[in-house]
């Protein structure tokens, strides 16, 4: 018998210890399954959806259905230069899958929830360019969990989160978002390391993707190394290196921690505690050829706030302090060097670099954040939002949207040596600065450009071409300028309502469009993407085909 265990044994145990683990994690599935369905027996108790008009479920904020296989496209204007390398642009953005049902009726608790377009159910949108000079669209929804769900009880089960109204069914609303399993969107953005392509939201998991046919592959935790409940949108990569450096927070401590990934994608390099004090909500990060940059804002989280005063959970703390903290890519928490900074609000970084004593930070600044109102109309509210050159709403009492949302790219040069920091406004006032990229192949190295969108009130007025507001830099094969490349986007046209995809030579921008591509449907006004490389030579390169 022991002779027998000897010689044969050893692979049985080794099966039969993978046979219970995996029994193991069907068994905490079932019961997680279980518990999700016993938390949506509320939503069909208290509410009922409520067909009717919605200014964010209409015109370029509508859904649009799936459209099956690839669809062959067509350039109708221009031609695709022939050094523009074969890949796949791809963008992320909101779909409300159940359109106007969006939006839930409660006669027992009185009032209604409303729709926020920040929480509409992920799609992705795609445009593969290939080697024999055929192209093709798709798109399809991400497939999170919360998707999953819905999918399986044929109905809406997630209320809102950023419903601002204080109605005790939207108290209600919120009391029951904390306990019940956490809504995964995957609708903000999409990047690539190590041969992954993974898809973000601000407040959930993060997803492996596809790339051939959009198809969701399940959690992206990488390679089973992150543990935290979310996983920051905008990861940054070093291009020298190819680490990934990853951020996240947590309702409970440590609220945020840092940490770099292996550029093969397999390990975490180092992890890091920030330390932080309040939960706030930190959007995006950055980093130099050394450092890794934080921004301690006080965009700040209160789920207590919310549940007890009925006051929005995210809200601009007047009293809190701005810092900027710059960490060594292998230091701890101690090593962590802070720079008290101007009051702010940061919606983006743009890039950060090492110049001698100094770090220079790049980041887009505005007075506010706020959640879209669920009554206005889209144009008109971003439009007062983006006309005015902002006031400091900590020191004039003012509640409207008007000149909140005026974002420009703000400047800090932080003196590791003296600790002094120095602060300027690069992009003037005359317009509107958001959604910046850069050419990422400088990402934490000295540059000249930031491509983002800049603000035409008139023309948003007039609801003429609705152009997304970020641009992504594709750099020609063999680059050795900077600017030696092309700007892709989708592009809406409402008075034909088309949508195009249009590719802009970077260093030509007064020209027209080397070459615009008729999309087969509707590209949605959605958040941010990213261009897939067929062929690179970088270790994590992706095939699409």
């Amino acid at each position: 018998m022991v002779s027998v265990f000897t010689e044969c044994g050893t692979g049985s145990a080794q099966g039969w210890a993978r046979k219970q683990g995996e029994n193991a994690q069907l068994l905490l599935k079932q019961v997680v399954r279980m518990y999700q369905l016993a938390m949506t027996a509320p939503v069909d108790q208290l509410y009922i959806p409520s067909d009717e008009p919605h200014p964010f479920i209409e015109g370029i904020f509508a859904p649009v259905p799936e459209i099956g296989d690839k669809v062959r496209i067509e350039v109708v204007e221009g031609q695709i230069p022939k050094d523009f390398p074969p890949g796949c642009y791809i963008r992320n953005g909101p779909n409300p899958r159940y359109g106007t049902r969006q939006n839930l009726h409660s006669p027992l608790l009185g009032g209604k929830t409303f729709y926020n377009w920040f929480e509409g159910e992920g799609m992705l949108h795609a445009t593969y360019i290939e080697e024999d000079g055929s192209i093709w669209y798709k798109n399809k929804y991400v497939e999170t969990e919360s998707f999953k769900l819905e999918t399986e009880m044929g109905r809406k089960v997630y209320l809102p989160t950023f419903d601002e109204r204080s109605t005790p069914g939207a108290r209600f609303n919120r009391m029951f978002n904390i306990v019940k399993p956490n809504y995964d969107t995957g609708n903000m953005a999409v990047f690539e390391h190590a041969g992954n392509v993974v898809v973000t939201n601000e407040g959930s998991k993060a997803y492996e993707i596809d790339i051939s046919d959009l198809s969701t592959k399940g959690e992206y935790n990488c390679n089973g190394n992150w543990n935290r409940r979310f996983f920051g949108p905008h990861p940054k990569t070093h291009p020298d290196t190819n680490q990934l450096l990853v951020y996240g927070f947590d309702i409970g401590k440590p609220y945020y921690v840092v940490s770099l990934l292996s550029g093969d994608g397999k390990q975490l390099v180092n992890k890091v505690d920030l330390g932080l004090e309040r939960l706030i909500l930190m959007h995006d990060v950055g980093i130099t050829d050394k450092y890794i940059i934080v921004y301690d804002f006080p965009l700040v989280m209160d789920v207590f706030n919310m549940l007890l005063k009925g006051e929005p959970m995210i809200s601009f703390d007047c009293s809190g302090e701005s810092r900027i903290g710059v960490l060594p890519f292998m230091g701890d928490q101690s090593s962590i060097k802070w720079f008290s900074v101007n009051r702010a609000c940061l919606s983006h970084h743009c890039n950060s670099y090492e110049d001698g004593d100094e770090i220079i930070v790049h980041g887009v600044v505005t007075c506010k954040l706020l959640p879209t109102d669920p009554d206005a109309d889209p144009f008109e509210w971003y439009a007062r939002g983006m006309t005015l050159q902002c006031q400091d709403e900590c020191e004039v009492e003012n509640s409207s949207i008007d000149g909140k949302l005026f974002g420009h790219v703000h400047e800090w040069r932080l003196n590791l040596r003296t600790g002094e920091v120095n602060e300027r406004n690069l992009s003037g006032d005359k317009c509107a600065i958001e959604m910046p990229r850069i050419n990422e192949n400088y990402t934490g190295k000295k540059y000249r450009y930031i491509y983002a969108g800049s603000e035409d009130i008139e023309a948003s007025k007039a609801k003429g071409n609705f152009i997304s507001p970020e641009h992504v830099f594709v750099a020609r094969p063999g680059a050795t300028e900077e600017d030696d490349g092309w700007i892709v986007t989708y592009v809406y046209n409402e008075s034909t309502s088309m949508s195009d995809m249009i590719i802009i030579d970077a260093q030509n921008f007064d020209k027209e469009p080397v070459a615009r591509l008729r999309l087969p449907q509707i590209v949605p006004y959605g958040f941010h993407g990213a261009y897939i490389y067929k062929r690179d030579d970088r270790p994590s390169s992706v095939q699409l085909l």
